[in-house]
């Protein structure tokens, strides 16, 4: 088996797309930090952050004095009051736009582009050995047809996994070289009280929970490239379903069977902060064990149709 995955993870890198996927991502994170430094240096913010702060409690009192508010956008107000007025008492101010934290928290949007990377690799890893001939070849050798898909599928988890990894090191290199760690603290109402953000442990929960719509698009594009042959049909449909998700969801929040669609809780985010899902009477758990099920029909697919498959015309 570590033969087979070092000659598929061989084979990956062998391919100029694998490079350009893995410059891209760089690319598409060292950008917006340059062009955030340049701005900053060039219009520096003026007043204290004690100022800042005085002029952001005038401007909720007036917006809290006007009478098309909803209770939620007044409670709302009325929090964010209270941590700036926390703030002012207690000499806390808070993080730059432009800090370690706050680029990272920002750069966390780029796992949509490693989740599409990804989602390519699956799609073509199967589908171009058939369009190449060269599964044939593949298959002579002395090991299962089961054994040559799971180093196909492992190979794709592990580019995923490596582009997870650059993402948060070049965020973490580039936002220290250019930002800094920051002084200030986050902060957030909990239960009536204003307490100190857990901003680093919130950042991974955030990478953690991303990883549901990771592995699902991943599973979902493998299928489709083992059963169809075809990796321009696996991307497509399973960016179509990634982008429209949320609406074919909404779409079907009046019927029961939403509960049990797989696109409904791939997206685990949701359940950041302590909120809950979309849909009512649908909870993490619940999500997860839908998602493990859709994980095992979508690899006994897979499976079922690449073993059976002639592979000699």
């Amino acid at each position: 088996m570590l033969k087979l995955i070092q000659n598929e993870w061989m084979k990956l890198w062998h391919k100029k797309g694998t490079w350009a996927m893995v410059a891209m991502l760089i690319l598409v994170i060292l950008v917006p930090a340059g062009i955030t430094k340049y701005y900053e240096v060039k219009s520096p913010t003026e007043g204290s952050w004690q100022d800042i702060e005085q002029e952001a409690i005038q401007s909720y009192k007036e917006t809290l004095a006007g009478e098309d508010l909803t209770e939620e956008d007044k409670a709302y107000f009325q929090e964010q009051m209270a941590i700036s007025e926390y703030r002012l008492a207690n000499d806390a101010p808070s993080q730059k736009d432009s800090s370690l934290a706050s680029f990272m928290s920002f750069t966390s949007g780029m796992l949509t582009l490693v989740t599409l990377f990804t989602v390519i690799t699956a799609a073509s890893i199967v589908s171009s050995e058939f369009s190449t001939g060269t599964i044939k070849m593949l298959l002579t050798r002395p090991m299962s047809r089961a054994k040559v898909l799971t180093s196909k599928l492992l190979t794709t988890f592990l580019f995923g996994l490596l582009l997870y990894v650059v993402n948060v090191v070049v965020s973490a290199l580039i936002g220290l070289v250019l930002f800094g760690m920051g002084t200030g603290v986050e902060l957030e109402m909990v239960n009536g009280q204003v307490v100190e953000k857990a901003v680093w442990s919130d950042l991974a929960y955030h990478y953690l929970l991303s990883g549901g719509d990771f592995v699902m698009s991943t599973l979902f594009a493998f299928l489709i490239g083992s059963v169809f042959r075809s990796s321009s049909l696996a991307i497509g449909l399973t960016m179509f379903l990634s982008f429209t998700g949320g609406m074919i969801v909404m779409f079907l929040s009046r019927y029961d069977i939403v509960k049990y669609i797989w696109l409904t809780h791939s997206d685990l985010t949701q359940y950041e902060h302590g909120g809950g899902s979309m849909i009512a009477d649908v909870t993490l758990p619940f999500s997860l064990t839908v998602l493990a099920i859709y994980a095992v029909v979508f690899l006994v697919i897979s499976y079922s149709t690449f073993m059976k498959r002639d592979v000699t015309a």
